[in-house]
Parts: C-alpha cells; structure tokens; sequence
C-alpha cells in the first residue's frame, strides 16, 4: 500500500515510516501543504495521513481541498495532538476517515491504517460488489462516467458509446483502477499490489500486457478524449486530453 504523510515533525516521520516499512508498505513523507500537493497532482496514493498543524497550512485545508478541488476519494486519517471533541467532529465532518491523539501506539495505528484500506480499497472485488470509497463513508456507485466510457461497477463493464467492451475480470479492475486514478501517475509496483495484490513476485510485463490490451479494447486514444501514457521507468498516466 502506497502512503502519503503530511507531517513537519521529523521524529514522527522516522517512527511513522518505520512502521509502515516493517508493515511492507511504502511511505512517502510532505512537510509542508506545498510539496504534498504538488505530489498529490502527480501521484496516487492508497491512503493519506494528515497532521492539523503545518507551517504554512493545516490539515483540515489540505482535506479541504482534497474532498473539493481534487474530488478524491483516498481515504485520510488525522494523526495530531489536537485531543478535544470539537476537533474530532470537525476533522471528520470535513471528510476525514480516521482520527488518532498522539502519541499513537504502533500496533492500534497500522490495524486502523489496514482497516481504512480495506473498507477503501479502490480497486474492485472480483465479486463485482462495490465498497466504501469516498471521503463521506459513501458507496461506490452503480454507474460511474468517464465520458464517452461508462463503468458498470455491479456488471463488471464498460461500455463505450453505449456498446459493451469485452474485458476480463483482471483488465475490467486495471482499467477501473485507471479512471479513478485519472491524472495521476502510477508506479507499476502499485498497480501489482492494488489490482493483482502482489509485490514483487510478479513479472512487470503481466502489467504492461493488460495496459497494452485494456488500451487496445478500450480504444483510448485522443480520438475519444482519453490517453494512457508509459512514463519510462516510472508507471503509466491516464489522463483527459483536449478534442478539436
């Protein structure tokens, strides 16, 4: 699981990170509002942890803009040392997912990390049953449009100006995976450990085949408004681009 912190206080950076490393997760840390959405708008991330005070801003405006500006669906879990009830309530009525008073316990912080991302994991069952996925504790809906492409989330399809696309289960969650990431870059080991929930026991090129299939299937292209690019070495972006 990829982890986006946003905290200035070094020491809990160290411990943070050290925990989620043992936990085989990957942590990436922000100190500032600045840098972390400057990463936010080029990468995507499983889970984010948000501290209340920052040197130029606080977590309830990064969540702000997170659940407004950006859209995003990630869930967020508040680590401060802000403790009144009134703090909590407003974290969460500003959509936090979470909340925890430092100085947190390791083994209480990774269960509540663990259970945010299987409550939100964004990459669909096989089952086709639609989970938890927004900021609100909302369902994922039924129907979601990524214009010209409409996702079927009970069916397991797309369909593309109205017709079907023929997908396996495994390019149905890629692809899915994909458009609810649109705009962001993701590493290659992500969509591995998201989508077919392995690290390193599996070959790259599995990856780069459903990307070469999902976007020959789907027809992406500029044509329909969509690009799914390879940033060498790095993963792949789908994003929007502009028609004529």
């Amino acid at each position: 699981m990829r982890i986006g912190l946003l905290e200035d206080d070094l020491s809990q950076i160290e411990l943070i990170n050290l925990w989620a490393t043992e936990s085989g997760d990957h942590l990436q840390s922000y100190t500032t509002g600045k840098s972390f959405r400057e990463a936010i708008n080029r990468e995507a991330f499983d889970l984010l942890v948000l501290d209340w005070h920052l040197p130029d801003t606080t977590g309830i405006n990064e969540l702000d803009w997170l659940r407004s500006e950006k859209a995003s669906n990630t869930p967020v879990i508040f680590i401060t040392s802000r403790d009144s009830e009134e703090s909590v309530v407003e974290a969460l009525d500003h959509g936090a997912d979470d909340y925890m008073v430092k100085p947190v316990n390791k083994g209480i912080t990774l269960a509540r990390i663990k259970a945010l991302q299987r409550r939100h994991l964004i990459a669909v069952p096989a089952t086709g049953n639609s989970g938890s996925a927004s900021g609100s504790a909302t369902q994922i809906p039924d129907i979601e449009v990524f214009e010209p492409y409409v996702v079927n989330v009970a069916e397991h399809s797309i369909s593309l100006n109205g017709e079907v696309v023929k997908l396996t289960n495994k390019e149905f969650e890629l692809a899915f995976y994909l458009f609810r990431n649109a705009g962001c870059l993701i590493p290659r080991e992500q969509l591995m450990e998201t989508v077919w929930g392995t690290r390193a026991d599996l070959n790259t090129r599995t990856v780069d085949t459903h990307i070469s299939r999902i976007r020959s299937k789907l027809g992406i292209n500029p044509a329909v408004g969509w690009q799914l690019g390879n940033i060498y070495q790095r993963g792949y972006r789908l994003f929007k681009v502009a028609q004529e």
